[in-house]
């Protein structure tokens, strides 16, 4: 595990860890306007097919102070459900979260179709 992720410049620094994730902040605008990635795992057993597997999130909170003063999270995160099973393999949860970032991801991606602004700001799609 790495105890340090940077992202775009930034490093998040891991703090206390469970068996189950951790956590890790960046503070470059202060310690009052973290920006905070989780990632955490769950086993599961889904409720349809009854087959279980590992349900792992990764979630990012960026604080920002809002025109009454208070600092409250601005929050994105993605959930990846893997049911354990032979036929599945590591590149069909990769297709999955490729396909995801490239939906959101701009144009440096070759693939990326740069939708998040049309998606998150603008509720279009």
């Amino acid at each position: 595990m790495n105890a340090t992720l940077t992202l775009n410049t930034l490093t998040f620094t891991q703090g206390p860890s469970t068996e189950s994730g951790s956590i890790r902040r960046e503070i470059s605008r202060g310690v009052n306007l973290p920006e905070i990635l989780t990632i955490k795992h769950q086993d599961y057993v889904d409720s349809k097919s009854k087959i279980p597997g590992t349900r792992s999130v990764v979630r990012l909170d960026r604080y920002v102070e809002v025109t009454d003063g208070r600092v409250v999270p601005v929050s994105a995160h993605v959930v990846v459900s893997v049911p354990a099973d032979a036929n599945i393999v590591t590149a069909d949860v990769t297709a999955c979260v490729d396909r995801l970032v490239n939906l959101l991801h701009g144009a440096t991606n070759t693939s990326g179709l740069d939708l998040k602004s049309a998606i998150f700001a603008s509720k279009e799609q």
